[in-house]
């Protein structure tokens, strides 16, 4: 029954999947645009104002998540953003190697 209540809010409804808000939506719609960028200056502003969505999603999710999975997402997500988290294949291309053979 613990696992159960990990993943469910105070009135007993699951609560691991949910409508995104806003800074979600956000975060996705930035990340899109960042990618069809025509110039790099504009590419790097998108793919700020993207991370910046999401670290607000983050912090929202830690603080007021509906439940302890929720909030553990949210602590997660906070923690590689910060800390610098990158895509492993985007480091692999920075360092000059490819993951190709």
């Amino acid at each position: 029954m613990a696992s159960r209540n990990f993943f469910t809010d105070q009135f007993g409804r699951q609560t691991i999947f949910k409508v995104p808000n806003g800074p979600l939506i956000g975060w996705g719609v930035f990340g899109a645009a960042s990618m069809m960028a025509l110039t790099p200056r504009n590419a790097e502003l998108l793919k700020s104002l993207s991370k910046g969505c999401l670290i607000l999603w983050a912090l929202g999710e830690t603080f007021r998540g509906d439940s302890r999975f929720r909030r553990s997402v949210g602590a997660a997500t906070l923690l590689r953003q910060v800390t610098g988290g990158e895509d492993p294949a985007a480091a692999d291309s920075k360092a000059g190697g490819s993951s190709r053979s």
